[in-house]
C-alpha cells in the first residue's frame, strides 16, 4: 500500500500544481514537517515527495499535502488527491478485515474531521430555510487532540445562535476554479467570538452589525468558521436573546500584543492593527517590519497584495493573517484570504510648510 501513497502523492498530488503553486507550497511545509530550508528550496517534485515521506510517513505526508491544497485553496487537486487517498484506504481496509475480520470498519472520527470535504460552492443557498431545532451549542477553541495541527476540524450541523459584530465588504480572490468572491466577518455569543469567513456573499444582508442570526451547516476550524453557500444561516426568532458582555466586544475588536502571538503555534489567525518600521520588496513579496510597544515581528505579504504602497510610520490593518514559521522565528503571513490596507501616517506640518 506505501508503493500506492507515494504514486498518488506525486502523479495526483505535486505533479498537478504549477511551478507557482508549487513554492506556496513549499513555503509552508515548515509548519508541519522538519525539512532544512537548503534541501526545500532544492527539491523538485520527486525529491520533495521522498523528503516528505522520509521525514513523517508516506500517509501523514499524503493527509497533510491535501490539508495544505486546501488551506492554498487548490481545490480542484486537493479534491482528487483526497479522492485516490480514500480508494487506496479502502482497499487497504479489505486487506485487513480479509486478515482480521474484528477490524473496526471505519476511519477513526479525527480522521474524518479534519479530511471532511468542502460542500460546493455552487450548491443551491438555503437562505430562507429554518435551522434544525436543536439547542445551540458552542464550538470549541481548542483543537483536536489527536489531530493537534489539522487545519479543518468538523462539519457542525447544530444551529449557533450568535451577534454580529462586524461584516467586511465582499472582495475578489483567484482560485484554479477561477474567480470567487467572499467577505470576513465576527460574531459573538455570551461567551466568545469568532472570525467568520463567508464564502456565500448572498448572505451579506444577514451578516448586518448588531443583528442577532442562527447558523448550522457551517465548518469549525481551529481559529474560525467556515460559511459557504450549503450552510444555513437565518434571522433569530423574536425569544432568541444573545448578551454578549462589552469586554468579549471590546477583545473582538483588539490588535493582539506582539509579544503574545510569538507565543502562538502556526496556523493561528491574526487581525489587526501594526505600525510599519522597515519595508523590504521582492520579486512576488514584501517583507515589513512591524513593531508595538511589546516587541517586533516581520509580516510576509506574497502576491498582488504585495503592490501597496506605504512607507516607514504607516500602519497596516492586517486581516486574516496567519502565524507561521520562518526558520527558527515565526512571522505573519498572508494568504489566498487575506486583506492588507494601508492606513497612512498623520504628517505635522512645520511652520515654514504652512506660511507657503
Amino acid at each position: 500500500m506505501e508503493s500506492r501513497y507515494k504514486e498518488i502523492l506525486l502523479l495526483v498530488g505535486l505533479d498537478n500544481i504549477t511551478d507557482e503553486e508549487l513554492q506556496r507550497f513549499k513555503f509552508f511545509l515548515p509548519d508541519e514537517f522538519t525539512i532544512a530550508k537548503g534541501k526545500l528550496e532544492a527539491a523538485n517534485r520527486p525529491m520533495l515527495a521522498n523528503l516528505m515521506i522520509q521525514n513523517q510517513g508516506v500517509k501523514f505526508a499524503v493527509t497533510k499535502t491535501i490539508a495544505l491544497f486546501r488551506k492554498l485553496n487548490y481545490m480542484h487537486v486537493a479534491t482528487s488527491l483526497e479522492e485516490e487517498k480514500e480508494k487506496v484506504d479502502n482497499a487497504f481496509m479489505i486487506n485487513e478485515r480479509e486478515k482480521d475480520p474484528k477490524i473496526v470498519k471505519k476511519k477513526s472520527e479525527a480522521e474524518m474531521c479534519s479530511m471532511a470535504p468542502t460542500p460546493s460552492r455552487s450548491d443551491v443557498s438555503k437562505l430562507g430555510a429554518t435551522p434544525e431545532a436543536s439547542p445551540p451549542t458552542q464550538p470549541e477553541k481548542k483543537a483536536l487532540v489527536v489531530q493537534q495541527g489539522s487545519l479543518r476540524e468538523c462539519l457542525k450541523k447544530e444551529s449557533l445562535t450568535v451577534l454580529v459584530l462586524k461584516a467586511m465588504k465582499p472582495f475578489k480572490f483567484q482560485t484554479q476554479e477561477g474567480e470567487q468572491e467572499m467577505f470576513h466577518a465576527t460574531v459573538a455569543t455570551e461567551t466568545d467570538f469568532f472570525f467568520v469567513k463567508v464564502f456565500n456573499t448572498q448572505l451579506k444582508d444577514k451578516f448586518v452589525s448588531r443583528r442577532i442570526i442562527v447558523i448550522s451547516q457551517y465548518y469549525q476550524h481551529r481559529d474560525y468558521l467556515e460559511v459557504n453557500s450549503s450552510s444555513i444561516v437565518s434571522d433569530a426568532n423574536s425569544d432568541q436573546k444573545v448578551s454578549v458582555p462589552q469586554s468579549i466586544i471590546r477583545k473582538a475588536g483588539e490588535t493582539p500584543k506582539i509579544s503574545k502571538l510569538q507565543t502562538q503555534p502556526p496556523g493561528t489567525v491574526v487581525n489587526g492593527v501594526f505600525v510599519i518600521q522597515k519595508k523590504t520588496e521582492r520579486k512576488d513579496s514584501v517583507l515589513f517590519d512591524l513593531n508595538d510597544n511589546t516587541g517586533r515581528m516581520k509580516a510576509l505579504v506574497l502576491g498582488n497584495q504585495s503592490k501597496v504602497p506605504c512607507a516607514k510610520g504607516d500602519k497596516l490593518r492586517l486581516t486574516f493573517f496567519e502565524v507561521s514559521k520562518s526558520g527558527e522565528k515565526l512571522q505573519l503571513t498572508s494568504g489566498v484570504h487575506s486583506l492588507i490596507k494601508v492606513i497612512k501616517a498623520i504628517k505635522i506640518k512645520t511652520k515654514m510648510e504652512m506660511t507657503n
